[in-house]
C-alpha cells in the first residue's frame, strides 16, 4: 500500500512540474512577442533553453529551432556576445539532435569563435545572486539597528547598558562600514565583467567615431574631395553587394555540389573526379507517371512534382545522403561521399522507409481531395562509383558505374510502395532489416539478378 501512494505522488508531482514547465514557455512566447534588442534575445535564450528540457529529443529541437535562429540574428546584428554564444551553442545541439549535418558543422565552427554562453550566464547569474544576499544582509542590519535604538530608549539612565549598546552599536556599524566595502568589490568585479564583454563593441564604437571625425574634418577643409568621397561611398556600396552576391553564390554551390568538391572548385576553379569503393544508390520512379501526368494540367503536374520532391531532399539532409539530380520523375542519391560520415547502406535504406510513408500519406490525402496521386517505386544497390564535375557552363556533379546501372535495374524491376535491393546490399544489412528474397529476376542489359524486398 506505501508504494501504490508512493507512485501516485510521483505521478501527481511530475504533472504539476509539467504544467509549471508548459506555463513557463507559454509566458515566455507571449514576452518575447512584446521586447526587442538584447531584452528580447535574452528572453528567447531562456525560451530556447526551457523547450529542450530535460534533454533534446527531435520534437523539442524542432519547436525551439526557430526561437533559436531568431535569437542569433538579432545577437548578431546588436552584436551581442552572451547572445550570440547562447544562440550558437543551442542550435549546435538542436542540429546535431535532428542531425542534420550542413547545419550542425555550420553552427558548431560559430560557437567556437565566441566565448562559451553558459559560462558567461552562470558568471552574470551568480554576481545577481551575490548582490541579492548582500541586500537581504543590508536588510538585516537595518532592523538590527532598529532593535538597538528600542534597547537604548529602554534602557534610559543606565551608564553600563548604554556602554553595552554603544559597543553593540559601534560594532554594528563596523559591520556596516564591512559590508559596504563588500558592495563595492563587487561592484568593481561586475564593472570589470561588464567592460570585457563590452571591449569589442567599445572599439568597433571609437574605430566608428574617429573614422567620422576624419570624414567632417576633410568635408570642411577640402571640399574639393568631394568627389572622392562619393565615388568611395559607391565603391563600399557595391562591395556589400558583391560580398552579398559571393554568399548566395557559395551558398547556391552548395545546394548542386558536396562541401569538398565546392571547396575544391572555389580554390582550384575546377574538381578532380574522384574514385569511390563503396556507396550506396538509390534510385526512385512514380509508377504511371505519364498516365496521371496527361490528367493534370502543367502546373498541376509541376507543382506535384515539386511537392514530393522537396520532401525527399528535406529527408535527403536530415540523413546526411548527398542528392545527385532528377530526371524527369526519377530521383537519384547517394550515400558514402563525404569524408566525415562513414557510409552506411543502412542509412540509405531507412530514408527509403521514410519516402514510402511521406508517399502512401500523400495518397490518403489526395484521394480526400478528389485528386491523382503518385505510386513510388525504389531501387538499392552497393558498390564502387566514379563522381566529379562536368561542363564549363551550367555545369553538372554526377556519378557513373556499373553500381549506379544495377541501381537503376533495381528501381525498374521494383513494385509500388517497394524497397527492391540488390544481392550485395542484402549482404551488407541482412543483420539489421528483414527481408523477403525474389528470386533470380531477369533485368534489362545484366542478366538473372538475385532480388530482395526489404519488409516495410
Amino acid at each position: 500500500m506505501r508504494i501504490f501512494f508512493l507512485l501516485v505522488f510521483i505521478l501527481l508531482t511530475n504533472d504539476t512540474g509539467s504544467a509549471q514547465n508548459r506555463t513557463l514557455i507559454e509566458s515566455l512566447k507571449q514576452k518575447s512577442k512584446s521586447l526587442s534588442g538584447i531584452e528580447k534575445v535574452n528572453v528567447l535564450n531562456d525560451l530556447v533553453d526551457e523547450l529542450l528540457k530535460p534533454s533534446p529529443n527531435e520534437e523539442n529541437c524542432k519547436a525551439a529551432k526557430d526561437f533559436a535562429n531568431d535569437a542569433a540574428k538579432i545577437s548578431e546584428s546588436l552584436d551581442y556576445k552572451l547572445g550570440m554564444a547562447r544562440s550558437f551553442e543551442q542550435l549546435t545541439l538542436i542540429y546535431k539532435t535532428l542531425e542534420y549535418q550542413v547545419q550542425y558543422l555550420k553552427w558548431r565552427n560559430k560557437a567556437a569563435k565566441v566565448p562559451r554562453g553558459q559560462e558567461m550566464k552562470k558568471q552574470q547569474e551568480e554576481l545577481e545572486r551575490q548582490k541579492a544576499m548582500l541586500s537581504k544582509q543590508g536588510e538585516q542590519i537595518q532592523t538590527q539597528n532598529q532593535e538597538l535604538v528600542k534597547k537604548e530608549r529602554a534602557l534610559g539612565e543606565s551608564v553600563e547598558q548604554v556602554e553595552q549598546l554603544n559597543q553593540e552599536k559601534y560594532l554594528m556599524n563596523l559591520r556596516n562600514e564591512m559590508l559596504e566595502q563588500q558592495k563595492q568589490n563587487l561592484k568593481q568585479e561586475s564593472e570589470i565583467k561588464e567592460i570585457s564583454l563590452e571591449k569589442e563593441k567599445l572599439r568597433n564604437r571609437l574605430l566608428l567615431t574617429i573614422l567620422g571625425i576624419i570624414l567632417v574634418l576633410t568635408a570642411v577643409l577640402f571640399r574639393l574631395f568631394k568627389s572622392k568621397q562619393r565615388i568611395a561611398k559607391e565603391l563600399a556600396e557595391k562591395n556589400v553587394i558583391i560580398e552579398t552576391e559571393k554568399e548566395r553564390s557559395e551558398e547556391l554551390l552548395l545546394n548542386i555540389l558536396p562541401l569538398e568538391t565546392a571547396n575544391e572548385l572555389k580554390l582550384t576553379g575546377k574538381a578532380q573526379p574522384k574514385n569511390y569503393k563503396a556507396v550506396t544508390v538509390m534510385f526512385t520512379d512514380f509508377k504511371d507517371f505519364t498516365i496521371i501526368g496527361e490528367k493534370l494540367t502543367p502546373k498541376e503536374l509541376v507543382g506535384e512534382i515539386d511537392h514530393c520532391f522537396s520532401a525527399f531532399d528535406a529527408i535527403m539532409e536530415k540523413y546526411g545522403i548527398e542528392k545527385i539530380k532528377t530526371i524527369g520523375d526519377a530521383y537519384l542519391c547517394v550515400h558514402g561521399l563525404h569524408a566525415d560520415i562513414k557510409h552506411d547502406p543502412g542509412t540509405v535504406v531507412m530514408a527509403a522507409k521514410e519516402i514510402i510513408q511521406f508517399i502512401e500519406e500523400l495518397k490518403e490525402q489526395r484521394k480526400t481531395e478528389g485528386r491523382y496521386a503518385f505510386s513510388i517505386r525504389i531501387g538499392i544497390h552497393s558498390g564502387p562509383v566514379v563522381a566529379g564535375v562536368v561542363g564549363k557552363k551550367k555545369f553538372a556533379y554526377d556519378i557513373w558505374g556499373d553500381a549506379v546501372n544495377t541501381a537503376a535495374r533495381m528501381e525498374q524491376n521494383s513494385e509500388p510502395g517497394k524497397i527492391n535491393v540488390s544481392q550485395a546490399t542484402y549482404e551488407l544489412l541482412k543483420d539489421d532489416f528483414s527481408f523477403e528474397y525474389r528470386g533470380k529476376i531477369e533485368a534489362k542489359n545484366k542478366g538473372e539478378i538475385d532480388m530482395y524486398f526489404v519488409k516495410v
